[in-house]
């Protein structure tokens, strides 16, 4: 009768051992989890971490008797005279309230929202550079953009002072303040597949067709040409729009008035405008 109390004590504490050590092996690999889970959840916080500026539009403000009216846009492309900025501006607070540093590719435009992302090509090199504007500006002589000393020196003209350029809207948002996209590796990564994206998507959609009415050495010339043929010509269904190009480092200025779905309506708008005394060619999409 004692060998079989001892052989029931001994299964007994056998039984409770076990599961004691399968709680212990259950609890450990437990805490070796939350803790993977808590440097996940840490590293997932670190790269979700913001600038200390705030995403912004901005309201209709006026430099120098010129007003500018800050806007969303889904599309966004001009020519025009870059210049830089440095040393006057360096450690101060940029529009959007970031920190300006002329040592990191940045940049500032008038109305853009900010932050925006935008592709900035020289149009004397063929060099471009994907660059993140948080900043405002610049007000002189109808330059389109600021770029940081950074960027000047990358996009080569640093030593000249201003180049014509070729200033592309890429994405705009206020998911442009984490601090990832302050990387510029990253930001180019990013950018690129946007804009391959995009080119995909360009190649699936209908061509859009546009009636161009005149090619102009001034902006004046086609604003008053516009104006002419808004005189005579009201149609409310398509807008006038001035497109600036370069060629062979001139910049021109095409006047285009639609968009229209199809050749035909494209065609029916050219024979009308025709017997007004308007000449006009068909274009697919805005080509710059």
């Amino acid at each position: 009768m004692n060998f079989l109390n001892y052989i029931a004590s001994f299964l007994i504490t056998f039984l409770v051992l076990g599961c004691a050590n399968t709680r212990i092996v259950v609890e450990g690999v437990k805490t070796v989890l939350d803790k993977q889970e808590k440097n996940e959840k840490s590293t997932k916080t670190l790269n979700k971490t913001h600038t200390n500026g705030h995403y912004k539009i901005g309201k209709p403000y006026e430099v120098n008797n010129i007003s500018y009216i800050p806007k969303l846009v889904s599309f966004y492309s001009e020519n025009g005279i870059a210049s830089w900025y440095g040393p006057k501006f360096d450690k101060k607070p940029t529009a959007n309230g970031e920190i300006f540093d002329q040592n990191k590719v940045s940049a500032a435009h008038k109305t853009l929202p900010l932050p925006s992302i935008v592709k900035v090509t020289n149009l004397n090199s063929g060099k471009h550079l994907y660059i993140r504007v948080n900043d405002r500006g610049p007000f002189v002589n109808n330059r389109i953009i600021d770029l940081s000393k950074q960027a000047a020196i990358e996009l080569e003209f640093f030593s000249k002072g201003i180049e014509l350029v070729n200033v592309k809207l890429i994405e705009s948002g206020p998911h442009l303040l984490e601090n990832n996209f302050l990387d510029q590796q990253y930001l180019e990564e990013y950018a690129k597949n946007i804009e391959n994206k995009d080119e995909k998507n360009k190649n699936k959609t209908t061509p859009y067709n546009f009636l161009q009415l005149g090619v102009f050495s001034f902006k004046d010339n086609a604003i008053k040409y516009k104006e002419k043929i808004l005189n005579s010509y009201k149609n409310s269904d398509f807008e006038f729009e001035i497109i600036e190009y370069v060629k062979e480092t001139k910049v021109f200025f095409k006047l285009l008035i639609g968009p229209m779905k199809n050749k035909q309506l494209a065609q029916n708008v050219a024979d009308n405008l025709l017997k007004l005394g308007y000449s006009s060619i068909i274009i697919s999409n805005r080509k710059n």
